[in-house]
């Protein structure tokens, strides 16, 4: 059995900019004569909501010389306490608090038309793993997902639930959108701009769908600027200049080897 316990100190309950103690904390281990240190510092509150505030510090391990650093997640602040959103280590009196300790994890996603398509390939990879563990992330939006040097985590997994995915088809970046087997998945390729817009202007005065943007469609999308010009063969160059970049991008998607797929089809039992 393994317990923390901080030093005794006046309590932060009432505190008017919800300050938390910092200092150390002592392991004790029925198993380790010696009682281990930790050392948490520099927490700043970065999230303040009803019921949960959130920090970012350091956290000092005893077998390391350079700090962590860390996100403290509670409810000690919160007007109604939620008994089940945290393991409970914290007493004060009748008044069960929760105090996460977790990994910090990088800063969210505030623009997702800044990631790279690879950036965006390994959160749609990291999240279908989750999915293959037997899980969907349940409150899945850009908020929830981070970015720390160059790699995604998904944070927030308080409404994780049992679930099983039937995905089985590849998803790239730049296709036109569809609706997959998956809601989450298909909610994770819209907040990612995974998928391309369905709409695409040209030369700023007329636009196409996408998903007409093919070789054998180009006498009917001539047909539809006839509005702008009877002579729709003014349009002809940069109707087929649009075509062209349109289907090199998809025969591209589709040269990508199986083993590169980013989801593969699953296995014939």
């Amino acid at each position: 059995m393994t317990s923390l316990q901080l030093p005794l100190g006046p309590s932060p309950w009432g505190s008017p900019d919800k300050t938390l103690p910092t200092g150390v904390l002592t392991c004790y281990d029925v198993q380790s004569p010696v009682p281990l240190r930790y050392a948490i510092n520099n927490l700043e509150l970065f999230i303040d909501h009803t019921e949960t505030a959130v920090y970012k510090g350091s956290l000092k391990l005893p077998d390391s010389t350079d700090p962590a650093k860390i996100v403290v997640k509670t409810d000690f602040f919160a007007e109604t306490l939620r008994q089940s959103a945290f393991e409970h280590e914290h007493k004060e009196g009748d008044r069960v608090s929760s105090f996460l300790v977790l990994e910090d994890c990088g800063d969210r996603i505030k623009d997702a038309s800044k990631l790279t398509d690879s950036f965006k390939l390994k959160a749609l990879d990291a999240l279908y793993d989750i999915h293959c563990a037997g899980y969907t992330h349940g409150d899945l939006s850009l908020n929830n997902i981070t970015n720390k040097d160059g790699e995604p985590f998904f944070i927030d997994l308080e409404t994780a639930e049992p679930h099983k995915c039937e995905m089985s088809e590849r998803i790239m970046v730049g296709e036109e959108r569809r609706h997959s087997e998956c809601d989450e998945i298909d909610i994770c390729c819209m907040l990612l701009e995974i998928e391309a817009d369905e709409d695409v202007k040209v030369k700023g005065f007329f636009v196409f769908r996408r998903a007409y943007l093919r070789r054998e469609n180009i006498d009917f999308l001539l047909s539809l600027l006839i509005h702008r010009n009877r002579n729709t063969e003014v349009f002809c160059p940069f109707v087929e200049q649009l075509v062209e970049k349109i289907e090199a991008e998809r025969e591209y998607y589709r040269s990508i080897p199986p083993e590169k797929r980013l989801i593969q089809p699953p296995v014939p039992t």
